[in-house]
C-alpha cells in the first residue's frame, strides 16, 4: 500500500520536525493520531467513522501535533490487533449490527525518521450503506474536524435508503452474459483501484474475474447488472441504448448542427469523451484577465465535475440520451433525463417574492453503487457537493449564476459564462452604495458584492420559473451572510425554515423603478415621458437618494443603453443615445427637476414643487 500522496505528506511532517517550522498537513482527508495514550484510540475511531460517512481519508498513526509542533512518537506493533479489530468490532449500522469493513479500511507501515508510522486508508461508504455509528454517535468530516451528524440529516438518509432499496442499477440487463463484458475494461478498473491503495490482481480471463465482478455488483446470479454493463460492457450501447449516449452540439445560433458529435460508450469513456468535446470548443473562447493572463472561459475542474455528475446520477431507467450544448460566450447547457425529488425542490410562489431553489446536500443519487465506484478513482463528488462547486465558482466570480430548468422529465443545467459580479451588478450596487455602507457600518467587500449579486440574480431568474441553488450559511459563506443579515440587507423569506433558511434582499435594494414617487412629485404628466427619459430619471433619482452622488450625462448613457438595448454596444446607436440623454438632462434641469453642478453633473431635486 504505497501512495505518493502519503509519501509527500510524511516528507512535509519530517521537514517541519527537522526545521522546527510548522507546516500544517491536516486537511479534510488527512488526520494525525498519536496513539501513545488510551484516549487516542477513541479519537481514532471517531475519525474513521467520520471518514467512512463522508469522503474517506488517510490517518497517520504515530505522530503527535500539539501547539503547532509535531513530535514523532512512532507506532507500537504490539497494538496491531487493535487496528485489525477496526474491520469488525467498532462500527454499527442503524440496526446496531457491527459491519465488516475489510473492503473500506486498509493498513500499512511506512518508515519514518528512526522508526515507523502506521497508515490507515479509509474509503467512503457507498451511499446505501451510510451512515455508521461509533459508540452510538454518527460522525462526519467537516474540513479538518470530526462533527456529529445532525438528527435531521440522519433521517433524510434513512428515507433515502428506503427509496433505493431496489436500486435499478443492479437490475438484470436483457440477455447479456459474462461474455458481453470486456476483460480489458475490467482490468483497467482494477488498475484504477490499485492506484488508490487497494490490492486486486489483474484477471487472465472472464471466468477468473467472476468473484471480483460479483463483489463489485457487476454480475449477479449469472446475470450482468446495469452497473456492470455501464462500467465494463464490451458494447454497452447494444444492451442499454440511449442510456449510454451523449449528444454534443456547438451552437452558433446560425447552424446548431455545424459541429455535432454523438458518443456511445461505457460511462467512464463517456465522461472523458464529453469533457474533451467541451474543452476543445471552449478553449478557443478565452477571456483576458489580470493584466493579460489568458484563462479558459470556464474552470476545468468544474466542467469535469459537472459532466461526471450528470452521467453518474442520471436516471438509467429512462431510455434517453444526455444532451450537451455549447453556445459560445453564453453558456454550457446539460440536459439530463429525469427530475429531482420533491424534497430537494423548495418552491414558494404564494408570496410577492417567488422562490424556486434547490437544496444541496440531500442524498439524491439514483445509482449509489455507481456513484461510490466513481468516487474511488476521483471521477465524481456527491451530488450535493457538485451543487456546492457551482455555487463556489459563481461566488469566486469564475462563472455567472448557474440555473436549472425542470420540465417534461428533463433536468437542464445552464452554466452561464461571464461573471456573477459583472458590470450591471457593479452599477446596481454603486447606485445604492451609501445606503449599503450605512447599513453595514463598514466598507463593501467583494464577498458582500458576490453574495448580494447571488441573491439578486436568483430572485430575477426564479420569476422566470428557473431554479437556483439555495445559498445558506452552510455553503461556507456564514460570515458574509451573517453580517448582511444583521445589517438588514438580507431578510428571511416566508419559505425559510430552521433547517433551510431562505434569504432575499432588503426590498429597498430591489427598487429600481420609482414611478410612484415620480407621479407624486411630477404629476401624471410623467407617464407621457418616453423610455429613455424615464430611465434617466430613475437612475439619477437612485444615485441621488441612495448614494448621494451626482452623475454626468456620460455616466448615465452606458447604463441606460444596457437597460434598453442590451450588452452589445453599437457605436452610432450609443452616440445618438448620448446626445439625446444630454438634451433630456438639460431639459430636466431647466424645469428644476434636476440640480446641475459645476462639472455639468446632475442630482435629483427632492424639494421640487410643481
Amino acid at each position: 500500500m504505497k501512495s505518493e500522496f502519503i509519501t509527500e505528506t510524511l516528507a512535509l511532517v519530517e521537514q517541519s520536525i527537522r526545521a522546527k517550522v510548522f507546516i500544517d498537513v491536516e486537511k479534510s482527508k488527512i488526520e494525525l493520531k498519536d496513539l501513545s495514550t488510551k484516549g487516542d484510540w477513541k479519537s481514532l475511531k471517531e475519525s474513521i467513522c467520520a471518514f467512512l460517512n463522508t469522503d474517506g481519508g488517510i490517518i497517520i498513526c504515530g505522530i503527535r501535533e500539539r501547539d503547532r509542533q509535531y513530535s514523532f512518537t512512532g507506532f507500537d506493533r504490539n497494538n496491531e490487533s487493535n487496528l485489525i479489530a477496526l474491520h469488525l468490532e467498532c462500527f454499527q449500522n442503524d440496526n446496531d449490527n457491527f459491519i465488516d469493513l475489510s473492503e473500506y479500511i486498509y493498513f500499512d507501515y511506512y518508515d519514518f525518521l528512526d522508526g515507523q508510522v502506521a497508515i490507515i486508508a479509509v474509503y467512503p461508504l457507498s451511499d446505501e450503506n451510510k451512515y455508521l455509528k461509533f459508540n452510538e454517535n454518527y460522525y462526519e468530516r467537516k474540513l479538518s474536524q470530526d462533527k456529529l451528524i445532525p438528527a435531521s440529516k440522519l433521517q433524510l438518509q434513512k428515507e433515502y435508503k428506503i427509496e433505493i432499496e431496489y436500486a435499478k442499477e443492479l437490475a438484470k440487463v436483457g440477455d447479456a452474459t459474462i461474455d458481453d463484458l470486456s476483460l480489458d475494461k475490467i482490468n483497467y478498473y482494477i488498475n484504477l483501484l490499485n492506484k488508490e491503495i487497494r490490492n486486486e490482481t489483474l484477471k487472465a480471463n472472464l471466468e477468473q474475474s467472476i468473484p471480483f465482478l460479483i463483489k463489485q455488483h457487476f454480475y449477479r446470479e449469472k446475470n450482468v447488472s446495469t452497473l456492470g454493463m455501464l462500467v465494463c460492457g464490451d458494447d454497452p450501447f447494444h444492451f442499454l441504448g440511449s442510456r449510454v449516449e451523449v449528444n454534443c452540439y456547438y451552437d452558433t445560433r446560425f447552424d446548431i448542427g455545424k459541429d455535432k458529435k454523438i458518443f456511445r460508450n461505457d460511462v467512464i469513456n463517456l465522461m472523458e469523451d464529453t469533457f474533451r468535446y467541451i474543452w476543445g470548443n471552449i478553449k478557443v473562447n478565452r477571456t483576458i484577465r489580470e493584466g493579460g493572463k489568458s484563462e479558459p472561459e470556464y474552470p476545468e475542474k468544474l466542467i469535469r465535475e459537472t459532466i461526471n455528475n450528470a452521467l453518474a446520477h442520471r436516471d438509467y431507467t429512462i431510455d434517453n440520451f444526455v444532451t450537451v450544448t455549447i453556445e459560445p460566450n453564453q453558456y454550457i447547457e446539460i440536459k439530463n433525463p429525469g427530475t429531482f425529488k420533491e424534497k430537494i425542490k423548495l418552491v414558494h410562489t404564494d408570496s410577492e417574492i417567488a422562490i424556486r431553489r434547490l437544496i444541496p446536500g440531500i442524498p439524491e443519487s439514483k445509482n449509489p453503487k455507481l456513484a461510490s465506484l466513481l468516487k474511488v478513482f476521483d471521477k465524481i463528488e456527491s451530488q450535493g457537493r457538485g451543487m456546492a462547486s457551482l455555487v463556489n465558482e459563481a461566488l469566486n466570480n469564475e462563472i455567472d449564476l448557474p440555473t436549472y430548468e425542470i420540465k417534461d422529465g428533463i433536468i437542464s443545467l445552464k452554466i452561464n459564462s461571464g461573471k456573477l459580479v459583472d458590470e450591471s451588478i457593479d452599477n446596481w450596487l454603486h447606485g445604492f452604495e451609501h445606503y449599503i455602507i450605512s447599513k453595514l457600518q463598514a466598507e463593501i467587500t467583494f464577498e458582500h458584492k458576490a453574495v448580494l449579486a447571488y441573491f439578486y440574480k436568483s430572485e430575477m431568474v426564479n420569476k422566470q420559473r428557473l431554479y437556483t441553488i439555495l445559498l445558506t450559511e452552510s455553503n461556507n459563506h456564514f460570515i458574509v451572510i451573517d453580517s448582511l443579515k444583521k445589517s438588514g440587507l438580507i431578510i428571511e423569506h416566508p419559505a425559510s425554515s430552521e433547517e433551510n433558511p431562505v434569504y432575499v434582499l432588503d426590498r429597498v435594494l430591489m427598487k429600481i423603478d420609482f414611478t410612484e414617487e415620480f407621479i407624486t412629485l411630477l404629476g401624471t404628466n410623467y407617464v407621457y415621458n418616453d423610455n429613455v427619459a424615464k430611465e434617466v430619471l430613475n437612475l439619477v433619482y437612485r444615485f441621488s437618494k441612495f448614494n448621494t452622488i451626482s452623475l454626468k450625462a456620460s455616466d448615465i448613457t452606458p447604463e441606460v443603453y444596457r437597460k434598453i438595448f442590451g450588452k452589445e454596444i453599437i457605436g452610432k446607436k450609443h452616440e445618438s443615445l448620448g446626445r439625446k440623454i444630454r438634451k433630456i438632462c438639460e431639459q430636466l434641469w431647466k424645469k428644476n427637476i434636476f440640480i446641475k453642478g459645476n462639472k455639468n453633473d446632475y442630482t435629483f431635486n427632492f424639494d421640487y414643487k410643481q
